[in-house]
């Protein structure tokens, strides 16, 4: 179904992904309303470099070439999308509903956490790579189950 002229296309979710359906709506000629919603209070950003250049502490920052005010979009950062009325044509938010004509769902994967005690950290975030970052430090000591590692 094509989103009407005057329609409304809300994409859900930051990366990669985002950037580009923001930047093909663009350039087909879609000069309508186009909302991002990101539960990240990052703009979208690339991710293969968290787990590389980030965590090594090459970069801060893996930020994409996306310009929310050239593109006229209506960049909602820190906005979780908690589901979707596909009658009534809404996103579900904790900040209220979104109202779509065309939605773009790109939510990539939740890291799937371990059964049992301890804490356990994982990598898809910025923040996620950055907190890791700053614990890993020359010396320092993970423990898996009953080993331990040192990371240098």
């Amino acid at each position: 179904m094509a989103v009407p002229a005057d329609g409304r296309i809300v994409v859900v979710v930051g990366g990669l992904a985002t950037a580009h359906a923001c930047q093909q709506a663009r350039q087909q000629g879609f000069e309508s309303e186009l909302t991002v919603l990101s539960a990240e209070r990052h703009p979208p950003y690339d991710r293969p470099p968290l787990s590389k250049a980030v965590l090594a502490g090459d970069i801060d920052d893996t930020a994409l070439r996306f310009d929310a005010c050239a593109l006229s979009v209506d960049l909602r950062l820190g906005t979780t999308a908690t589901g979707v009325d596909v009658e009534a044509r809404r996103v579900l938010t904790a900040a209220g509903d979104v109202a779509y004509d065309g939605l773009v769902i790109a939510t990539g994967a939740t890291p799937v956490r371990l059964p049992g005690p301890g804490e356990q950290l994982t990598l898809r975030t910025l923040d996620d790579a950055l907190a890791l970052r700053a614990r890993l430090r020359p010396g320092a000591r993970v423990r898996t189950g009953q080993a331990s590692v040192s990371r240098w």
